[in-house]
């Protein structure tokens, strides 16, 4: 896990050493233990380390090969058996890293390496041979890679702060995004960025670069829907078979040459990765787990936490996290700066305590369980998505087993059920927020109009894998991971497991009234008040609380939320509506985080 950045002049000046320092500087808290910059000419390329797999000097980056060149971070965990082949070609290794193993792949294989790697990565390949520069992003987009593009130069890099750092790229906004984001909280959709100037490579997309002729383009390697062609098999072999391929993601995640810890919520989902870690885990004392609180009892998962723990002789570390003392606007430019774009709500608090108690602890891998919701089915819209389904393709007796089972499992009785789940039928799909509906006066498009999420199962999940939740929560965990020099790692987004639940029919997921039926069943080895628990908390924020609790601190945010932001809101009618509100809005958040991104990065509006 590391920080990179290159530059590229268009017009074949040779590259100054100074935008190369300032780029690996801007991400030193990604690369804490070595720095390297090495000028080609009209190419350079800015390097920051941490070390996790062979942490000697050796590995350090840029990393060289003859006349080839690397930049990497991420972990490609099937390294060895790819080192294997390579070496019966007649590549010669001299270190044990992924990094070196990934650069010879490179060489033999070029844009043909990248099926073959299983992790995740985002690369820059300078390769002299071949005259060209190749770059790549893993196929769900863990590791980020954002660039820039003009007629003089070719910026990319880890982070968007790095190519601002050069001074060759201003941080004029994207208006369309601003809007998006205060209307619709949308983030992480698609290559823009909250800067006008820089895209996102997109996750399962290469990009080339020609060195003689300078032509810059890019291109999709990986497509998760060609590779969800329907299983047809028994779901006793299904749920072994997916037992067998979630312990294999597991330990090949371990893999590393420095302290790991995980994350434990007490959900079903970090705590199947707590269960699969105990075979692979030497001491489980050694093997620290940490979970994060709030005082509201509402969101406190520890007795869950504690119980998977002691299955499994865990040292539990508590996070406690006080959302008045992140709640400030020092603290909301410091997250700005370090995610690059505003934030949507206090749950990165969750995962900023998480990774600095993660520190404190001395733990430089930290294992997650984001992923699974997104293709288990773990929230709300997939059970509905699979009731409808079923419902629509004639096998009612399918969706009756499934809300009697609801209605018996929750508590709630079958009417009740029967009755939330037309009530959800009819809900609006307008999805502006209240808060900000006409408020818009700012540049960019006139209008947005939302894409409605699928109402069926499997494209639902291609939706939330790939278009809406992952690329944004990837995006915040990196960040704030790599705040404080941690390689987060999520074997949940192992493509071969995601591959194969995908493939699997929707009676597997949502069944007898569960969702993630097959993953409850998988792990037998949980606690069963975790495997079979109903409530559902997740990584959430009570943010609601905060204005009713700290009114005057919040109405003082406020106003300099709508000061900062005059030149693109109509703040005297916006102001009205936040006095009169009764009931909380999400934007409210969003208005305040948004005024402390201005600020931060000094964005002229």
């Amino acid at each position: 896990m590391c920080g990179w950045g290159l530059l590229a002049n268009r017009d074949g000046r040779p590259v100054e050493r100074a935008p190369l320092q300032a780029m690996a500087d801007a991400v030193a808290h990604r690369g804490p233990d070595s720095e390297g910059i090495v000028p080609l000419g009209p190419v350079g390329l800015a390097h920051r380390r941490l070390a996790v797999i062979d942490v000697a000097d050796r590995s350090n980056q840029p990393m060289r090969d003859g006349d080839n060149w690397l930049l990497f971070n991420g972990a490609i965990y099937n390294f060895p058996e790819l080192r294997g082949e390579l070496e019966a070609l007649g590549h010669v290794f001299h270190t044990r890293s992924d990094t070196e193993v990934l650069l010879h792949a490179l060489d033999q294989w070029w844009i043909d390496a990248l099926p073959r790697l299983r992790g995740m990565f985002s690369f820059a390949y300078h390769d002299a041979r071949r005259q060209k520069m190749l770059l790549g992003r893993d196929r769900f987009g863990i590791k980020p890679l954002c660039y820039h593009l003009s007629d003089r130069v070719l910026l990319a890099g880890s982070e968007a702060k790095q190519l601002l750092a050069t001074g060759l790229v201003d941080s004029a906004p994207d208006h369309d995004m601003l809007r998006r984001f205060l209307e619709y909280g949308q983030l992480n959709t698609g290559e823009r960025s909250f800067f006008a100037g820089i895209k996102a490579l997109p996750p399962g997309y290469f990009a080339t670069y020609d060195l003689a002729s300078r032509e810059f383009a890019t291109a999709r390697w990986y497509d998760l829907a060609a590779h969800i062609e329907p299983l047809d098999m028994r779901y006793a072999d299904a749920r072994d078979q997916l037992r067998a391929l979630f312990a294999e993601a597991v330990r090949s995640h371990h893999v590393a040459n420095v302290p790991l810890g995980a994350s434990l919520s007490g959900g079903v989902d970090s705590s199947s990765i707590a269960a699969a870690s105990a075979g692979v885990v030497g001491d489980p004392a050694q093997f620290p787990v940490f979970t994060v609180f709030h005082a509201d009892r509402h969101h406190d998962e520890r007795g869950f936490a504690a119980q998977v723990a002691r299955r499994f002789g865990y040292r539990q570390v508590e996070v406690p996290v006080s959302l008045p003392d992140y709640y400030t606007p020092e603290w909301l430019e410091v997250f700005a700066w370090a995610q690059d774009q505003p934030l949507p709500s206090g749950s990165h608090f969750n995962e900023h305590a998480l990774f600095r108690a993660a520190h404190a602890e001395g733990v430089t891998v930290m294992l997650d369980g984001q992923g699974a919701d997104e293709y288990f089915g773990g929230y709300g819209e997939f059970w509905l998505a699979a009731q409808r389904e079923a419902i629509g393709a004639g096998r009612l007796g399918e969706a009756w087993r499934n809300f009697r089972g609801r209605g018996l499992s929750t508590g709630d009785g079958l009417p009740l059920v029967l009755r939330k789940y037309l009530a959800a039928g009819r809900a609006s799909d307008r999805l502006i927020s209240p808060l900000m509906a006409g408020m818009w006066r700012g540049a960019g498009a006139e209008t947005y109009t939302p894409v409605a999420p699928p109402t069926r199962y499997k494209p639902l999940a291609l939706d939330e894998l790939t278009r809406t939740s992952i690329p944004y929560q990837l995006h915040s965990q990196d960040r704030n991971a790599m705040q404080f020099g941690i390689e987060s790692r999520v074997p949940f987004l192992d493509h071969r497991l995601v591959e194969f639940v995908m493939r699997l029919p929707t009676r597997f997921l949502v069944g007898r009234g569960w969702q993630k039926l097959i993953l409850r069943d998988a792990m037998d080895e949980l606690p069963d008040a975790v495997r079979w628990r109903r409530d559902k908390i997740g990584f959430s924020s009570p943010d609601a609380s905060f204005g009713r609790d700290y009114p005057e601190r919040m109405a003082a945010m406020t106003d300099d939320a709508l000061a900062v932001l005059r030149p693109l809101l109509d703040v005297s009618t916006l102001g009205d509506r936040i006095a009169a509100s009764t009931r909380y809005d999400p934007a409210h958040f969003r208005l305040i985080s948004l005024a402390a991104w201005v600020r931060r990065f000094a964005v002229s509006l």
